[in-house]
């Protein structure tokens, strides 16, 4: 069981609490021993964090859960749940559609009757099927990328204020930031939120300064071809080409920059590999992507059933649709997210406060 999970959900006794309530936990084992049997074991695994989260009245229970081996904890839940009901086949009681671990977890669509959620019903707690299903990858895609931004930007892209910041560019003065020496007009990465809403550079931590609206946003996926692994994913602004390949780039992506996950297949993407773009086209923005005469080449995987991979040539463009992918030096592979940030103009968004620089800018005033 998901204890944080459990503690957080709205749907669960007592009703309408602002906060986790450990309370909840009661609830959910009476439901477990109804369906299974007063016997059946139960593990717990809690966030980290949740101690911290709950109110004071209940920590000194939390502590004798831990002490008692009623209860571990794991720095998130999630993935030790997972492991543990992929490994034994036991179910996993949790609201969670667990969207963002279903790359690393693909077998979860198949083993949907063992993943239980719960109602009520008549005033008693009950545990059904959660609800789990196959998504498309697209889904799965944007779950993960909301993932990204959260940790370790700590942005959320349900809150508005959150999105505000997603939509303007952002630029840095710190001296001695390498990333901004490299983009110096405004920011390609998103920026990193403080809790009390300080807006500043995730190289450096300095504050931030807004430069502007960033208009429409499409994020690209870099991985390694042969195991899929995400090497990283960047988001891709309207009118503003990025350059993607091996070394200090400006205005680019350095697939070898420290920071980044790293695998041997990036030696076989040229220094200056591929230059992408968004820009304005009837019917919606669409990315282009052209070979700068890389030496490994270029390939166009196109999505659609049936469709022959074909050579970009050097200097070629070509338009990358959302089910295609490009393959860098047969080893890298290049893919639109299914994440959209295009701004919307009907959404009523906080005026950020203007500061003279001495100050980050602040989303709350």
């Amino acid at each position: 069981m998901d204890l944080s999970n459990v503690c957080w959900s709205a749907r669960i006794p007592p009703l309408g609490a602002g906060i986790p309530r450990l309370a909840r936990l009661d609830a959910v084992q009476d439901a477990w021993r109804r369906r299974f049997g007063p016997h059946a074991p139960l593990t717990v695994i809690a966030d980290r964090s949740l101690r911290h989260q709950i109110g004071r009245a209940e920590r000194s229970r939390f502590d004798a859960l831990l002490a008692s081996g009623a209860m571990t904890l794991a720095p998130t839940a999630d993935p030790e749940l997972l492991r543990l009901a992929r490994d034994r086949r036991w179910y996993v009681v949790s609201g969670d559609q667990f969207l963002d671990l279903r790359r690393d977890h693909p077998w979860i669509p198949g083993a949907a009757e063992r993943f239980l959620g719960w109602d009520l019903r008549g005033g008693r707690l009950v545990l059904r099927p959660s609800g789990i299903r196959e998504v498309p990858d697209q889904q799965i895609s944007r779950a993960v990328e909301a993932k990204s931004l959260k940790w370790p930007h700590r942005i959320d892209v349900r809150d508005p204020a959150h999105l505000r910041v997603l939509r303007s560019h952002w630029r840095c003065s710190g001296p001695r930031c390498l990333r901004a020496l490299l983009w110096p007009d405004h920011l390609l990465d998103w920026p990193t939120l403080t809790a009390q809403g300080a807006v500043l550079c995730p190289a450096c931590n300095s504050p931030l300064t807004e430069a502007g609206p960033r208009g429409a946003v499409r994020s690209l996926v870099v991985s390694d071809a042969a195991s899929g692994t995400e090497l990283v994913r960047f988001p891709l602004c309207q009118d503003t080409p990025v350059l993607l390949g091996r070394g200090r780039l400006a205005h680019g992506i350095n697939l070898e920059a420290p920071e980044l996950r790293q695998s041997p297949a990036i030696g076989r993407v040229s220094r200056r590999h591929l230059m992408l773009n968004l820009t304005a086209a009837p019917g919606g923005p669409r990315i282009t992507a052209v070979d700068l005469g890389s030496g490994n080449g270029t390939v166009v995987e196109r999505g659609e059933q049936g469709a022959v991979p074909r050579a970009l040539e050097p200097g070629g463009e070509v338009v990358l649709g959302e089910r295609d992918a490009l393959r860098l030096g047969d080893a890298v592979t290049v893919r639109v997210s299914g994440r959209r940030w295009f701004a919307d103009e009907d959404l009523a968004l906080p005026v950020l406060a203007q500061t003279d620089g001495a100050e980050p800018t602040r989303l709350f005033t």
